[in-house]
C-alpha cells in the first residue's frame, strides 16, 4: 500500500494529492462508473439501430462495417468517461497537461483501431480494381491490399505517437520496400500463385506472395523464402506464362543411309509435325540435316508443342520419339551410335 501511495504521488504530484478530498474521488468514481454503464447501453442502442438499418439493404458489406466499429465505439465512451472523471480532480498544472496528453493518445488510438477494423470490410471497393489484374489474381491482391494497408497503419499509429520515430522509420524501411516489391509483382503481373518460375536463387512453384515476401516450394519440395524488393531487382522466368513448349532434339543417322532415304524421312517428319493436334505450327518449326557428325548424318528437329504442362509436355515428346524412330525404321534406315573403325596394317 505505501508503494502504491508513493508511485501516486510521483504521477499525480505532491500537492495534488493533499489536496485530494474522498468526496472528490468519489464523484469521480462515479462518473467513470456512471460512463462505463451508460457506454454499454448506449454504444448498443446505436449499435443495434444501425444492425436493423444494414439488415434491410442487399449487401453484406454495411453489415461488416457496423460489426467492426462496435468496439472502437465502446472504447470511445470510456475515453470521454476518463476525461469527465479527471474534470472533478483538483490537479496541478503539469499533472493535468500528462493527463490530457494521455487522453489524446487514447483517442489516437481509438482512431487508428477504428481505422484498422474497417480496412477488411472496406476492401470491397478493392476487389473491383483487382478484377483488372485478372479474376486469378484478384483474391491474392485483395488478401494481399489488406495485410499490407493494416501494417502501414499500424507503422503510421506508431510515428504518429512520437515514440522513437527514427528508429521506427528505419525498421519500416525494409518493411515498406517489401510492401511495394509485391505490389509490383502484382502490378506488373510477374506471377501469381500456383506459377512455375525460375531466379537467380531458385526454381520452383510459388506457394504465396506476402507482405514481406514471396515462399516457393522448389522442385525438391522444400520451401525457400525470398524478400519481394529482391524478387522484383532480378531477372524472373515464369514457365507458367509459356503460350507453347519447345522441343528440340538431333536424329542421329548412319552412315549408310543414302540420300534418297534421307529425302524421305526428312519429308515424313514434316509432314508428321504439320499434321500434329498437339504440336504449334504457328510457331517456327524445322526439320533439317545439319551436320556429317563423328559416326552419324545429323537430323535437327526443332518445334513446339500446344501443351505447356510439364508432365503432358513429357508425354507428348514421349509418344513424338516412338513416332519419329517409326518413321526412321519405315525407310528401312538405322539410328547410328558411336563407333570407332580400326585399320591394321601388315607388316613384311
Amino acid at each position: 500500500m505505501e508503494s502504491f501511495i508513493e508511485n501516486l504521488r510521483i504521477i499525480i504530484g505532491e500537492s495534488s494529492l493533499n489536496t485530494l478530498s474522498l468526496q472528490n474521488v468519489g464523484y469521480a468514481v462515479g462518473i467513470l462508473f456512471l460512463f462505463l454503464i451508460f457506454r454499454k447501453f448506449f454504444s448498443s442502442c446505436i449499435i443495434n439501430v444501425l444492425k436493423k438499418i444494414t439488415e434491410k439493404t442487399k449487401t453484406e458489406v454495411d453489415d461488416k462495417i457496423v460489426q467492426s466499429i462496435e468496439e472502437p465505439l465502446r472504447f470511445f465512451f470510456l475515453i470521454i468517461g476518463l476525461f469527465a472523471a479527471i474534470t472533478y480532480l483538483p490537479l496541478e498544472q503539469e499533472t493535468n497537461q500528462f493527463l490530457d496528453s494521455a487522453i489524446k493518445t487514447l483517442i489516437t488510438v481509438n482512431i487508428f483501431w477504428l481505422i484498422y477494423k474497417l480496412i477488411e470490410p472496406l476492401s470491397f471497393g478493392f476487389k473491383r480494381l483487382s478484377k483488372a489484374f485478372g479474376s486469378s489474381l484478384a483474391d491474392d491482391l485483395e488478401h494481399f491490399f489488406v495485410r499490407s494497408t493494416k501494417i502501414i497503419n499500424i507503422i503510421a499509429f506508431v510515428g504518429g505517437l512520437g515514440l522513437a520515430g527514427a528508429a521506427v522509420a528505419l525498421a519500416a524501411k525494409d518493411t515498406v520496400s517489401n510492401l511495394f516489391g509485391g505490389l509490383t509483382i502484382f502490378a506488373d503481373k510477374t506471377f501469381k500463385k500456383g506459377d512455375r518460375i525460375e531466379t537467380d536463387f531458385c526454381e520452383g512453384f510459388v506457394e504465396s506472395v506476402g507482405l514481406r515476401a514471396t515462399k516457393i516450394r522448389s522442385l525438391s519440395r522444400a520451401i525457400i523464402t525470398i524478400p519481394n524488393a529482391k524478387l522484383t531487382d532480378t531477372a524472373v522466368i515464369n514457365w507458367s506464362q509459356m503460350t507453347s513448349r519447345r522441343v528440340k532434339m538431333v536424329l542421329g543417322l548412319e552412315y549408310r543411309t543414302t540420300s534418297m532415304q534421307l529425302r524421305k524421312i526428312v519429308k515424313k517428319l514434316r509432314s508428321y509435325l504439320s499434321g500434329h493436334k498437339k504440336i504449334n505450327n504457328k510457331e517456327l518449326q524445322g526439320v533439317h540435316l545439319v551436320n556429317f557428325g563423328a559416326s552419324s548424318i545429323d537430323i535437327d528437329l526443332h518445334y513446339f508443342t500446344e501443351p505447356t504442362d510439364y508432365l503432358e509436355w513429357r508425354n507428348v515428346v514421349h509418344q513424338n520419339m516412338l513416332d519419329f524412330k517409326g518413321i526412321v525404321e519405315s525407310e528401312n534406315a538405322s539410328f547410328a551410335f558411336p563407333s570407332v573403325s580400326m585399320y591394321v596394317e601388315r607388316m613384311n
